[in-house]
């Protein structure tokens, strides 16, 4: 007699199929044809699948989208954690993450410019930008975390201070090109990641610590 476990988990299975076909499809005609372009029908037609079964699962092709987006953000750790393990500076680091963005622009632009759609909706959705937001913060966190123990980051700034700038930086770069048809994004996204280099470094006078007895970053007082 077949387990009620193993049934459950059977159907689980087909379901977790079903979901990776609809995103598949999704992620393959966005490609193909553009967001604007692709509708749910074709969706449901080249993961063969009825639209019935496409409403289980997604509210309507904006949450397609949503999710494919997930699934590059959840990829994002697993990213750091490469650049972490090879031997590069801390500029070298940021612009690989940033080289990797130019990569997606180029081989697959309407793709990117769906899934960075959801970076714009983030302007109407405080909750969810929010969570969007730390994520890259807490990414590139662990990246100036690493440099600041090989003396490449200055630490007269607190160290999320700096993440934040990195991710605004990061973000406005991409929303930027979205909105400018003529935007040079190789080129500006090369300056982008040479103006973070230049301010996460140590500052020029040989003192790391920063300035004794001012005003903090934070606008607190120090000392």
């Amino acid at each position: 007699m077949t387990d009620e476990r193993e049934i459950i988990s059977r159907r689980e299975e087909r379901k977790r199929r079903t979901r990776e076909r609809l995103l598949d499809a999704g992620r393959t005609l966005f490609s193909e044809r553009g967001f604007d372009q692709t509708t749910i029908d074709d969706i449901v037609a080249a993961a063969h699948v009825s639209r019935g079964t496409f409403f289980n699962y997604f509210d309507n092709k904006d949450a397609v989208l949503a999710a494919l987006h997930r699934v590059h953000m959840d990829k994002l750790p697993a990213i750091i954690d490469d650049l972490l393990a090879r031997e590069l500076t801390t500029a070298e680091r940021i612009q690989a993450l940033f080289d990797d963005v130019v990569d997606a622009a180029v081989t697959l632009e309407k793709y990117f410019r769906a899934t960075t759609r959801e970076l714009d909706r983030d302007l109407a959705t405080p909750a969810i930008s929010a969570a969007r937001t730390e994520r890259f913060i807490v990414a590139f966190g662990r990246v100036l975390e690493a440099g600041v123990a090989r003396g490449e980051v200055r630490v007269d700034y607190p160290l999320r201070f700096l993440s934040q700038m990195v991710t605004a930086v990061y973000v406005t770069t991409i929303r930027y090109w979205r909105q400018d048809t003529v935007f040079d994004m190789e080129l500006e996204f090369e300056r982008a990641a040479a103006f973070i280099a230049e301010a996460i470094a140590p500052p020029e006078n040989g003192d790391p610590s920063g300035p004794k007895g001012g005003s903090g970053p934070d606008g607190g007082s120090e000392g």
